[in-house]
This record gives C-alpha cells, structure tokens and sequence, in this order.
C-alpha cells in the first residue's frame, strides 16, 4: 500500500484515490517572469516521478498545472523592459507587454522541462484565462461573508476560516503576533490577504463588480483546481515554500467557498541548494536548466541526482554531485552494454523477463514508501551487482533478468540510460580501448596504458578505475 507524507496531517497516510483508478493531482507551476532555473526542474521532476509511479501501478493520472502569468513581477519586468511611453494608452501598451512578456518565458519554460522528457500537464491553464471564473468565485465568498471590500479591494477574512493555520502548523493569534504591522489601513486583520486588488496607475487591469483591479496570488490556484478537478481532489503539490502563505490561504479559500474538504494529500518537495548555497543572481550561483545543460547535456544526470535525496529533503547541486551521478550512471550503462554483447545467449523467455523477485519487491517497497527514490535508485544498484556476479559465473539468463528489470524500473524513474552523444560504434571502439588498456595494465606496461587514456581523453571521454572495473562518461 503506498503512503504519502501528508504535510496537513504530517503523518504518512495510506492513499486511495477518491475516484476508483483515478489520481487527480494540482500542482502550483510557474510565475513566467524569467527564465527557468534547476530548481523548477526538481519541483517539476518530483511531481513527474510520483506520475509515472502511480501510472506504474495502474492508476490513470489527471495533472493540473497552472501558469501565473499576471504578478507583481511580471509586471515590472515588461515595465523594465517597455520603453518609456505617456499617454492614456500606457497601460494598454504594459498590458501587451506583460503577455508578451509571460508567453516568452512560458515557452522557455516548457522547453526547459521537454528537456528533461518532463510529461506536459493534462491542464495548464493560465491566471489570465480565468479572471471571470476567479470574480464569481470572489462572489461567493463576499456573500458568505469570508471576505468583505474596502476601497475597491477585496480581502479574505482569516477569523472567518476556524481552520487557518493547520496545513502550516501555525495559531493564528500567535501568527498575528508574529507579522509585522501591515501599512494596509483597509485590512481588519494583518493576516488578511488580498482577493482582488484595485488598479494601480498604468497597471494591468480588468473590470470587476468592486472596480477596475486585478486578482491576487492566492485565489488563482484555488479558481483554477477546484474548476478543473472538483471541490475534492487527491493531491495538491508544490515547494515547501509555498506551504504558507500560498497553500494555506488556497485551502482557506476553497472549504470556505464550498463547504467541502479541499486537497486530501498535500505534497511538498525540498528546497534545492548550489554548492551549499541559496541559489540567487546575487551570489552568481543561479543556474538556468539551459546553463546545465549546456555543461551536462546528459538529461539523466539532473535527474539522478535528484532521486539521490528524498523528494522532501534537500539536495544540494554541484560540479562534484553532477560528477557522482555521472559515475553511477556509467556503472547501470555499462552493465547494461556487457550484457547486450552476451544476451544472444539468452533464452528468448529471459529476454523478455524483467522477473527479479527481490529487486522488484526492493523497489516496491522504496516507492510505496513516500517515493522513496533513494531506495529505489539503491534496488537498481543492487540488481546491477548481482547481474554482473551472474555474468561473471557466467549465467548469462540471470544477467538478462536483471538487465531487463533496471531498464523497465529506470524508465519509470524517468531515467533513459543512453550514452549521450555516443554511438554504438563509438561505444564499441571505447569499450575495445578500455580492454586493451586493462590487458596492459595487468602485463605491468604502464606506458601503453598511459597511452591508451591520453587517447580517450582526446575522444572526450573520461575513464575511471572501480573495484568493479573502468567506467567510462562522454565529457
């Protein structure tokens, strides 16, 4: 039975699908004001992850992930990038430039995560999209009096939600203890949050019941997720920054519009460091996906050193992790390629078999367990170790066996385990350099070995010597 860490109840829970063979997941995507760093890939690739294993098991997936596309950020870069114009038409020319500005880095974005071979979302839809939605749905909560209108903004009333503060662990009287005093003369409560804002001069705007403004942050997610999958849906995912104030606010929103539970399972993915760092422009350590890739165009790279941390735990980024991962991909793909030599010696039952009772059940019980890739990437090594004791004995089915089942069980870690920017000839003539170069270093000719490195060196390949033998990386 899979359980999943519940950031609301903060227990692992048993999950069963509302819907009987139906997972109907939202989550919370991109501010498209810039261009798509690693962290977005994790966030990305965690949800991704969690895709693929429940299609594993045999559950249809229903993703929804929304697109802000109107923000504070938004909105000062396509100012910063507008030309100075005056005029009544100003805010009509910041208007177009913010959508030319979101769809620019939208498509970034997408690039980015097709890189990574990141499934597409069956909804994404955009703030933008959905502004009507998002008024009537302002409508209701006005009428229920969990909001109220102060000089053409609306806010949400936190008192009026007897539950805020559980999905992030907080009282509300020590939470407002806690805030600084808000300049917000209009608030009644310095945690009450903005439903809709009132139009600024040359601002983006659109046309409301309470006057000319826009929506805030919050109440996008909420319009959106319960629109498309219901007032109840499985999961609702996203960063643990997001915790609060946005998801706490969202849930808010949504039980005191509908009176129903709103997320059953609230899913959270760690934060991502470089070099022990916070990623920032600042520190000129922030990294673009296309920066990564740039260096490590190896898209399986990223992700195995993502599955090397637990989704809710940190990882850390750096040249020396990206190398580590490298290194254990190369000990999977080499393997894997010692195996195809000799697989003609295989059966044709062992050649398609993925059987390998204690790997399979290995990385079962990893995956059921809160997706526990660390465990999971741990049963793929271990049927890497056994294959190669097979093949060393010479049991050449078994290492069929287990050849399969790491092919199949990567693939649903998303992992392509190809040799990047190799060929199967290339691949031949290295893997033939290498064993010349183990024969000579056994005879004790240094030289020639020596030799045979500087050559693979100049071929872009990097070698290095484990006690299970020579792996070899394209550079």
């Amino acid at each position: 039975m899979l359980k999943i860490y519940n950031t609301l109840t903060k227990t692992k829970d048993e999950f069963t699908p509302i819907e009987k063979g139906k997972v109907k997941m939202y989550v919370c995507g991109p501010t498209v004001y810039d261009s798509p760093h690693i962290g977005h890939a994790r966030s990305a690739y965690v949800f991704e992850m969690a895709r693929r294993y429940f299609e594993h098991v045999g559950l249809e997936v229903i993703l929804v992930r929304n697109v802000t596309d109107v923000d504070d950020k938004i909105i000062n870069k396509a100012a910063s990038e507008l030309e100075e114009n005056s005029g009544d038409d100003e805010g009509n020319l910041l208007k177009e430039k913010c959508q030319e500005v979101a769809k620019r880095y939208l498509d970034e974005y997408h690039q980015a995560m097709d890189s990574l071979d990141i499934t597409r979302p069956e909804h994404e839809p955009k703030a933008t999209e959905n502004i009507n939605e998002m008024i009537r749905f302002i409508e209701v909560l006005v009428a229920k009096k969990h909001a109220y209108v102060a000089d053409g903004n609306v806010y949400f009333s936190v008192e009026s939600f007897d539950k805020y503060g559980e999905l992030s662990g907080q009282d509300i009287e020590n939470m407002r203890s806690g805030t600084r005093v808000d300049a917000d003369a209009n608030k009644r409560h310095q945690l009450d949050f903005a439903l809709w804002k009132k139009v600024k001069p040359s601002e983006p705007s659109w046309e409301s019941p309470w006057g000319a403004g826009r929506p805030g942050w919050h109440i996008e997610c909420s319009v959106m997720s319960t629109g498309i999958l219901g007032s109840e849906f499985d999961i609702h995912g996203g960063g643990l920054d997001l915790i609060f104030p946005h998801h706490e606010n969202e849930r808010a929103q949504a039980e005191a519009k509908t009176g129903c539970p709103f997320a059953r399972v609230w899913m959270h993915n760690g934060f991502l460091t470089v070099s022990g760092e916070k990623m920032s422009k600042s520190l000129g350590n922030f990294i673009t996906v296309e920066d990564h890739f740039k260096k490590h165009p190896d898209l399986d790279l990223l992700k195995m050193l993502f599955l090397s941390s637990h989704y809710r735990s940190p990882v850390d980024y750096s040249e020396d992790k990206i190398k580590e991962a490298a290194s254990a991909k190369s000990r999977i793909t080499r393997f894997i390629e010692n195996v195809n030599k000799e697989a003609g010696k295989c059966s044709e039952r062992d050649v398609a078999s993925s059987d390998s009772d204690t790997s399979e059940n290995s990385f079962t019980q990893a995956m059921d367990d809160d997706f526990n890739t660390p465990g999971a990437l741990s049963a793929i090594f271990e049927a890497v170790q056994s294959g190669n004791n097979s093949l060393v004995s010479g049991n050449i089915e078994e290492a069929c066996k287990a050849r399969n089942f790491i092919v199949k069980y990567a693939d649903i870690l998303g992992l392509s385990l190809k040799i990047q920017g190799v060929d199967e000839g290339e691949a031949g003539k290295i893997e033939e350099l290498i064993a010349k170069r183990v024969k000579a270093r056994a005879g004790k000719a240094f030289d020639e070995a020596d030799a045979i490195r500087e050559k693979l060196i100049e071929m872009g390949i990097e070698i290095e010597d484990t006690p299970e033998g020579t792996i070899w990386r394209k550079n």
